[in-house]
């Protein structure tokens, strides 16, 4: 029989976090759910913890691949679930006990194709609001599904339960091989896929760390990748119709970091480049094409 969720997981060098995040998912509220764990060629001991877990919970599956980071991982995931609907956490994160229950009921009671949920950022003991819902609310235009998702500049895939069969009709998926991924899935997803719900009460831990892909160093390939993420995006959004504010036009292009401070960004408005000291300081200004 068909689970209800099915929750995937890429897994790549999180020994120290993963436990906590798989104890969070088989203590759901929501038993009818499987847990679809990809080891995306992970060098430390985290395979060995999804065998563990594997053997005591048979609602989990585990399958290894050859590394192509998290959109790889994801797009595997999606490949093999099973379930009626279809959410994403990153093995370095946790969700509430009652997570899955409350957004499925959710979604299910106003025939919604999304549920979206609050996001806590965990930073050590310091913890903060990044996506924060008062009430259960049906957004049904695309336009408004982008201002509730607080997107941009809140690109999450992870704090939403998506209906599968819209998914896989619509074909979206994530792009392999690279890092900010997410940004084209959501946008696609918001756009393509019908009604969203929000959700209160219950919420999604995003744990914040110096060794997680978005927060490590910064490296050209990393810039490259985030540039033209962001460049796609302002380009979708022109395309479907959907305002953006200004400053989310300005896409970084190359930032200049030392001893931890932003001596030099390049910005993009998409009509010149601008170099900007500190970020602060324009210095020049080049016209493109």
């Amino acid at each position: 029989m068909r689970p209800k969720v099915s929750i995937i997981v890429p897994v790549y060098n999180v020994e120290r976090y993963l436990p906590r995040c798989l104890e969070s998912l088989t203590a759901q509220t929501l038993r009818d759910i499987e847990i679809v764990c990809v080891d995306d060629e992970s060098p430390d001991g985290s395979l060995a913890i999804l065998r563990d877990f594997a053997a005591r919970d048979a609602r989990i599956r585990v399958v290894s691949q050859r590394n192509k980071r998290q959109g790889g991982a994801r797009n595997t995931g999606m490949d093999l679930a099973a379930g009626e609907w279809i959410a994403f956490v990153d093995s370095d994160d946790w969700v509430d006990p009652d997570y899955f229950e409350r957004l499925l009921a959710a979604a299910e009671r106003h025939d919604a194709d999304i549920a979206c949920a609050c996001v806590v950022k965990e930073r050590g003991r310091i913890r903060k609001w990044n996506v924060h819902y008062t009430r259960e609310a049906l957004f049904d235009t695309v336009q408004a599904k982008f201002e509730a998702c607080h997107c941009p500049p809140n690109f999450n895939t992870t704090n939403k339960l998506y209906r599968h069969a819209r998914l896989t009709a619509a074909g979206i998926r994530f792009r392999e091989h690279a890092v900010y991924e997410d940004v084209e899935f959501q946008a696609r997803t918001l756009a393509t896929l019908g009604r969203m719900v929000t959700v209160p009460c219950t919420a999604y831990h995003y744990r914040v760390h110096g060794a997680s892909t978005t927060k490590s160093a910064q490296s050209p390939r990393k810039q490259r990748d985030k540039y033209e993420a962001h460049k796609a995006f302002v380009a979708f959004a022109d395309a479907h119709g959907i305002a953006i504010g200004r400053r989310f036009r300005d896409v970084t292009k190359r930032d200049c970091v030392w001893c931890g401070i932003s001596w030099l960004k390049i910005k993009d408005d998409g009509r010149r480049l601008s170099y900007r000291l500190l970020d602060l300081l324009p210095v020049w200004r080049k016209k493109i094409g």
